[in-house]
């Protein structure tokens, strides 16, 4: 027997899937920290199927991800916008036909599981006429990986040389102070685990840990929280990740400057088991402040303190920017989304042989109907390694991030005694160091990609650009590898840049 929804349950509070109470008599729900959403347009439908309507909405607010939640809203109300206040044979076949396209037809495949919903819960709002024809549509899913499949130079994963500018462009900014600790641990966590910024937002400090057993050496290991998990709550499953050490030591930095900014914020110590339930990246702690130890821990156990997703893809982007890259692709700077380092590490995965069950591992999805993109998409990506190499765009590649001096003697009047910088071969000078620092980085290659590095003008750089050139080749003959050969290409980027440098530094000399 078909039922009326809030007759049999006038229990208004309910939980989200992410662990947040809300009111279903309400007109705004908030379902995590990121989302809320505003229900009060179902008091437009017919009063009859209100609270059907409102009672499904619930149910799907309490078993399925807030995503999905917020996109079945937008359906509804887009349904009601369409004229009809009630569900009927005309009112859904209406709707249907706004979506003649192929790739808007997901949309209708989310009003359907909703109504479906309707009628499988036994409520009246859906009868069994609408069911059938609901049932009756062969609908496609949402388009999968265009980004990916189209190599898109603005949304899709990064090209090799933009990549190694980025993890060249964190180092040397963060080396410089331009960027600090938390920046520079948020960008390295979305480029060394490419997870969704609803991941890297859901980190809570006990996730960095020190292994010694799987390795002979410590490790620093990073779990990270699963997003997508069904019919499950935050943070209820992890993957484990490696992290570099010069990573991890800052990261750690981060995490207990954390720590000690959380107890002067909450006005109290912590122990080891409240500090490490902190958000690795958080919002507002001040809220914690006099509550009891079970509220503390109540509060600490969910997102509630965490920062915003909008907010960890807006920083992302500032931090990026911070580097000044210029893509070679478009001549432009670099755009950065929080999902451009994930779809860059699973094009990097494929091209290196992974096939889609790996790579659906790696990215932590739950079926391989996202990942063949990866796979399909080899051969372009191998191409546009070497095309680039010839490309007018090349100029941009923002490769060379030091300075061309006229001549030692210049050097020497800001940092004495600058240790010189040899050719392959070392017959010859092409440079100085700009520091006195210790380093241990491979030169002359390293130097040119270096911010302070100083290319003497009259140098032979042209030697060291054939020997990349020579190098290049020979590992593409050796190993018909294009990803192991192009591993050098910044650096050819950066010494080509460094020649047309000099070569217009001569021509401003020769034209004075």
């Amino acid at each position: 027997m078909k039922v009326n929804a809030l007759s049999v349950n006038n229990v208004s509070k309910s939980v989200s899937f992410n662990g947040y109470e809300f009111d279903i008599c309400s007109d705004v729900w908030k379902l995590n920290i990121n989302v809320e959403i505003n229900v009060s347009f179902i008091d437009e439908f017919s009063l009859e199927i209100q609270d059907d309507l409102r009672a499904t909405l619930a149910y799907f607010a309490e078993n399925k991800s807030v995503g999905h939640t917020a996109n079945v809203c937008r359906e509804i109300k887009g349904y009601l916008k369409n004229g009809f206040k009630t569900i009927t044979q005309e009112g859904v076949i209406s709707y249907k036909s706004k979506f003649l396209a192929k790739k808007d037809e997901y949309r209708l495949g989310v009003l359907r599981v909703f109504l479906k919903q309707i009628y499988f819960l036994e409520f009246n709002a859906v009868s069994d006429q609408v069911f059938e024809l609901l049932s009756s549509w062969k609908l496609s899913g949402n388009d999968k990986g265009t980004a990916v499949l189209s190599l898109d130079a603005e949304d899709g994963p990064y090209s090799d040389t933009e990549f190694e500018a980025i993890r060249f462009g964190l180092d040397n900014k963060f080396a410089e102070s331009v960027i600090n600790a938390e920046e520079y641990s948020l960008a390295q966590m979305f480029a060394a685990t490419g997870r969704r910024p609803i991941q890297i937002a859901s980190l809570k400090t006990g996730d960095l840990r020190i292994d010694s057993k799987t390795l002979d050496a410590p490790v620093f290991m990073l779990r990270v929280p699963k997003a997508k998990v069904r019919g499950r709550g935050f943070r209820a499953e992890f993957t484990d990740f490696a992290v570099i050490e010069s990573i991890g030591q800052v990261l750690r930095i981060h995490v207990e400057s954390v720590k000690k900014m959380a107890q002067r914020q909450i006005g109290r110590a912590l122990s080891k088991e409240y500090s490490d339930l902190l958000p690795v990246f958080p919002g507002d702690l001040k809220q914690l402040k006099g509550l009891s130890d079970d509220d503390l821990r109540m509060a600490m156990d969910t997102d509630v303190t965490h920062r915003k997703t909008v907010e960890i893809t807006s920083q992302l982007k500032n931090i990026i920017d911070k580097l000044q890259i210029t893509s070679e692709r478009t001549g432009k700077a670099l755009k950065t989304t929080g999902y451009r380092f994930r779809y860059t590490l699973g094009t990097r995965a494929a091209r290196e042989g992974a096939g889609v069950l790996t790579i659906a591992t790696l990215l932590d999805h739950v079926d391989t109907q996202n990942t063949k993109v990866y796979v399909a998409n080899i051969p372009e990506h191998a191409a546009t390694i070497s095309e680039i190499m010839n490309g007018s765009l090349m100029r941009y590649a923002s490769a060379f991030q030091g300075d061309v001096v006229e001549s030692e003697d210049d050097v020497f009047t800001t940092i004495p005694g600058a240790q010189r910088i040899r050719t392959n071969d070392s017959r010859d000078n092409i440079g100085s160091c700009g520091t006195n620092a210790m380093c241990h980085d491979y030169a002359p290659v390293a130097c040119y990609t270096c911010p302070k590095f100083k290319a003497w003008r009259d140098a032979p750089h042209h030697l060291v650009l054939k020997w990349l050139l020579d190098e290049r080749e020979r590992i593409i003959q050796d190993t018909n590898d294009l990803g192991i050969a192009a591993i050098n290409d910044r650096a050819i980027y950066a010494v080509t840049q460094v020649m047309k440098s000099c070569a217009e530094l001569k021509g401003d000399v020769a034209y004075g």
